[in-house]
């Protein structure tokens, strides 16, 4: 039996909420820690871009989802087939849209609660209310993409190759990278005071690297089978979206070598990057040197997550397939 979509959202709500804070707990805790555990008015933007950010990235990929729970039927959503959305409302709906005009919903909340006494308490209560905005955000979205997808018209191709398609996740998460580590160029074990050849500087700076690199890695494992299958129905992506996987022979190793392999790479590109600046005697800020330091893990992350969207997608591919099939045998 097909649950209605009150049910099932229902449902899904018991999944998401947790996620949703447990996800913006440890963006907004890791640039609070970086910070020396504090969160004040001069916080305000970057706190905020990190939430438009990971708003982005929850709402990303929502249409697709709910273009395979419609075809599939996975929940009745009938009730939504007579509701076309206007034209101003398919334009604000559009994720970048949307967390642009959130970012400044986050600085008024963030402009609030942080011009409070930098506490425990003022910091909990703005990410208790940010998590609570990202959710009804995501709660009102919610119809208004299944009416598009009941609705309109199929958008065409939008990615005709999955590089597109991993390039705008390392975008994403490399601006969340670099504004959640900013803060650390006002501690001591950072500073560039005593020059980029400093062996504390580029110890921290390896283990810095090591620690983003093993976040972005746990949050790529998140399975977009589905994702996929929803673009596939939507028609915005088709059979040729990931012909081959480069580097196949590093991608058949096991996890562990492969992480060695670029610890080793990251070690010495780290003391290159420092001598090069060292010897060019640039002064840059602390978030370009950070990125310069860690090209090696950028590289690394976007041919992981590439082996591991290129399987997803295989298995999108293997479920259509055999969703055609089977409406073939019922006609």
């Amino acid at each position: 039996m097909i649950p209605d979509y009150q049910k099932f959202i229902s449902f899904q709500d018991k999944r998401v909420i947790p996620f949703f804070f447990a996800v913006i707990l440890v963006v907004v805790g890791f640039y609070w820690k970086n910070n020396d555990y504090q969160l004040t008015q001069h916080n305000v933007w970057p706190v905020s871009a990190l939430l438009a950010i990971v708003l982005f990235n929850f709402i990303y990929d929502l249409k697709a989802f709910w273009a395979y729970s419609c075809v599939i039927g996975r929940v009745d959503v009938s009730v939504f087939s007579e509701k076309p959305c206007g034209k101003l409302l398919n334009v604000v709906s559009r994720p970048v849209i949307i967390s642009t005009l959130m970012l400044w919903m986050f600085w008024i909340i963030a402009t609030g609660w942080l011009s409070l006494p930098a506490t425990m308490y003022s910091v909990l209560c703005f990410y208790i209310t940010s998590s609570c905005i990202v959710y009804l955000v995501f709660r009102w979205l919610r119809p208004v993409y299944i009416r598009q997808v009941l609705t309109s018209a199929a958008p065409g191709v939008k990615y005709r190759h999955l590089y597109q398609y991993v390039s705008v996740c390392l975008f994403t998460v490399t601006l969340l990278n670099v504004i959640s580590v900013s803060p650390l160029a006002q501690q001591e074990g950072f500073s560039l005071r005593e020059g980029f050849l400093s062996i504390r500087l580029m110890v921290a700076m390896l283990i810095l690297c090591t620690i983003v690199l093993a976040i972005n890695l746990a949050f790529a494992r998140i399975s977009k089978r589905y994702v996929f299958l929803g673009r596939i129905f939507l028609k915005e992506i088709d059979f040729f979206f990931s012909k081959s996987v480069p580097f196949s022979r590093l991608s058949s190793r096991p996890l562990i070598i492969r992480i060695i392999i670029v610890l080793f790479i990251l070690a010495v590109w780290i003391v290159a990057v420092s001598t090069a600046l060292s010897l060019l005697q640039w002064q840059i800020r602390f978030e370009w040197y950070f990125l310069f330091c860690f090209l090696p893990c950028m590289g690394y992350c976007f041919l992981h997550t590439w082996w591991q969207y290129h399987h997803e997608f295989m298995m999108a591919c293997d479920m259509y397939f055999r969703y055609e099939a089977f409406n073939k045998r019922n006609l």
